[in-house]
């Protein structure tokens, strides 16, 4: 399981990310099926509309008329990985599943845990931190090192359950919520399942929030947080995302 196929996995988890209500007629959240609680439409129909670009301040850009290499072909299939093999991978990295959302032998989350026929978790959805906001101040250098104070999850973050898993920007996770338990409340994730699934689908997405400090655009709103690091995310946040979503899958 080598780098290059960690990012692929880590392009196909950022499909997945749930939208809210908002008035630019592209905001539209992706059509949703109360019935099936899912998105609406054959795997590729849902990813192009989930694939909206995020635009500053939040707002989503125009869906792409074709997903890109290699999505294009991911989407949709069905891919094996075998648990034996992903089990000695985190052994050989020093990775203890409790980090990554928790034992693999345990399944997600149930949608509604009222509902014996609920569907399991469906949808993997990718936040940041968004915190702390530096204001008018520059990003300090050191935001990738171990330094940087953001960085300690055990100290900053697993105490935090409004998210499944943290990942800092060492590309290091702690879970502060098992995958096979919803978020507690009053936490629902996002404002679509808090005002529209409520109860009866609150578990049926996975999150993860992303270690991501944040500045203020100066011809933004007074103490907006419009502006992100370059990059907004490191590599090795990545690559422990894609492992997160792989272990999710399993």
């Amino acid at each position: 399981m080598n780098s290059t196929l960690l990012k692929s996995f880590a392009c196909f988890a950022l499909l997945l990310i749930s939208t809210g209500l908002s008035i630019r007629a592209q905001d539209t959240p992706c059509p949703f099926d109360d019935s099936s609680l899912s998105y609406t439409g054959t795997p590729q129909e849902q990813a192009k509309c989930l694939l909206r670009p995020v635009l500053i301040g939040g707002n989503l850009g125009a869906p792409p008329k074709k997903l890109p290499a290699p999505l294009d072909k991911l989407i949709g299939a069905s891919l094996n990985i075998d648990k034996a093999a992903l089990q000695r991978y985190l052994a050989a990295h020093n990775i203890n599943a409790a980090d990554i959302g928790g034992s693999l032998d345990d399944p997600v989350s149930p949608a509604n845990t009222a509902d014996p026929t609920a569907p399991l978790a469906r949808y993997f959805v990718i936040h940041d931190v968004s915190t702390p906001n530096y204001l008018d101040k520059p990003f300090p250098p050191d935001i990738n090192e171990a330094t940087w104070s953001l960085n300690d999850l055990r100290e900053r973050w697993i105490g935090r359950k409004v998210t499944h898993v943290f990942i800092n920007r060492l590309g290091e996770s702690v879970t502060a919520v098992d995958f096979k338990t919803e978020l507690p409340d009053p936490n629902h994730g996002t404002k679509f399942a808090r005002d529209h699934l409520r109860n009866k689908g609150k578990g049926l997405y996975l999150h993860v929030e992303l270690v991501q400090p944040r500045r203020s655009d100066p011809q933004g709103k007074p103490n907006n947080d419009n502006i992100a690091p370059v990059p907004g995310f490191t590599d090795a946040q990545l690559e422990r995302l894609a492992l997160v979503y792989i272990a999710a899958s399993v």
